[in-house]
């Protein structure tokens, strides 16, 4: 194994790390007498993610649930493509990187998406659209068949990542909060192809 593929492993290691993101629990609403043990009960178990959440000082992103599952899966997706990237370069296959980083690349889809995912955190959308225009490099570089260079578009683009993963965490909240956060109601069409 060479020194640019265990960097890469490294690299590849410590992005799996940062993907880890946490959800906030919400107090739940007033019940009658009969329910009280249970609301009790599920109280407590929102405490170990109240603390957790003060523990975390990265700014919240409000998902409703089916969007921050969406956004894990896309998170997963965009690892999958970067290890596919990695295992191309080590192998020169440069049809393989080029049809791994357009998982990843900049699209109008991707920018709806990263719109509408980042509506309630300022700032996350830009810095979503900046990882997305990042791994266009990692294209045009396989286009030239240019191993230096897709290294260095692949490694910028995992810049983006770690900077958006040290500010942001996902906060999962109801419909009703998001919509107030956000100003506009969820469109679940618009919860599949990317952030």
């Amino acid at each position: 194994m060479t020194s640019t593929n265990r960097i890469i492993k490294c690299a590849l290691a410590a992005l799996a790390a940062l993907l880890s993101t946490a959800c906030q629990g919400k107090p739940a609403p007033t019940q009658p007498v009969e329910e009280a043990s249970a609301a009790v009960a599920s109280s407590n178990a929102c405490q170990p993610i109240a603390e957790f959440n003060a523990l975390d000082p990265r700014r919240p992103v409000p998902l409703q649930p089916m969007m921050a599952w969406h956004q894990k899966k896309n998170m997963q997706e965009h690892l999958e493509a970067i290890e596919r990237i990695v295992d191309g370069l080590a192998q020169e296959d440069w049809e393989a990187i080029g049809l791994a980083s357009a998982r990843i690349e900049s699209s109008p889809q991707m920018q709806q998406m990263c719109e509408h995912m980042g509506a309630g955190a300022e700032g996350f959308t830009e810095l979503a659209l900046d990882f997305h225009h990042r791994a266009d490099a990692i294209g045009e570089a396989a286009r030239a068949r240019d191993a230096q260079a897709v290294l260095r578009a692949t490694s910028n683009t995992l810049q983006a990542c770690t900077t958006c993963h040290a500010t942001y965490r996902q906060e999962v909240v109801d419909a009703e909060t998001w919509m107030v956060r956000t100003g506009q109601a969820h469109d679940p069409a618009m919860t599949h192809g990317g952030h």
